[in-house]
């Protein structure tokens, strides 16, 4: 198990024999693509929503893109014969994440090694932090693969909470309707333009264009849904009647992916 926001490293190798299973959990595990997932991946898929059902929790979807992030290292363990978070050479998690294009606040993962799925799944439900992971609320995507080698299954479960994809256009807007809620009214009027407070976003400090804001509020978050709670104690005050919205790229390449914006208030 691997949260990149703990950045805690647990896992567990099983050394059990062969218990009797269906041999059809490992011969469809073998030589599947992540368009097409084997039986003993959607098992374990399965065997995770119906524990998050019974417990309340929202049923995680598959994400294609996320089960590529997890096929590549469930090869790297096949090809090790061992298991790990993370192998020398082999980009982390969240990187691995990054890489194959999934947008993510939030990223995590499960690793085992037994001789069936059935096994693995009781194997993470009975790890403290395996359980965690596979009942964490705030994931909601999941990306599973097991690889086969020499009767052995390697399986990965790479969870995640998604960030949606928007222009800066789409994010820029997204904040002006919340603002709007709120009273203010989005002008270019206030001395400053969109591409001002773009401008702005970036900078560490300070301020873009002619005019300078009587407030300035930057902030990254992973979902656009309402405003920091700082904002709206400033928009509480009354003293503050237009606003201009600029949003811009990350500027690092953390292992996060989220929105940052700025919000320049005037009078």
């Amino acid at each position: 198990m691997r949260q990149v926001n703990q950045l805690q490293r647990i896992f567990f190798k099983s050394t059990l024999v062969l218990c009797s299973l269906s041999c059809a959990l490992v011969l469809q595990a073998k030589g599947q693509s992540t368009d097409s997932p084997s039986v003993a991946e959607q098992y374990l898929l399965a065997a995770a929503n119906q524990e998050r059902i019974a417990r309340g929790l929202p049923k995680l979807e598959r994400d294609p893109v996320l089960a590529k992030a997890a096929a590549y290292h469930a090869q790297q363990m096949a090809e090790h014969g061992d298991i790990s978070h993370e192998f020398p050479g082999e980009p982390d998690l969240s990187a691995r994440g990054a890489n194959a294009g999934v947008h993510f606040s939030l990223i995590s993962e499960n690793v085992a090694e037994a001789p069936d799925s059935v096994l693995i799944h009781d194997m993470w439900m009975h790890s403290e932090g395996h359980r965690a992971n596979l009942l964490d609320p705030n994931v909601n995507v999941v990306g599973i693969s097991v690889v086969v080698r020499e009767d052995q299954l390697y399986a990965v479960e790479d969870f995640a909470s998604t960030v949606e994809s928007l222009t800066l256009n789409e994010q820029e807007s997204t904040v002006a309707t919340l603002l709007t809620r709120s009273g203010m009214t989005i002008t270019s009027s206030a001395g400053a333009t969109t591409d001002d407070a773009r401008q702005t976003c970036v900078m560490p400090t300070g301020h873009a264009g002619a005019r300078k804001p009587w407030y300035i509020m930057r902030y990254t978050a992973s979902t656009l849904t309402e405003l920091p709670n700082q904002l709206k104690t400033r928009l509480s005050t009354g003293k503050y009647h237009q606003a201009i919205v600029g949003a811009c790229p990350a500027t690092d390449a953390g292992p996060f992916t989220a929105y940052n914006i700025a919000v320049l208030l005037y009078p």
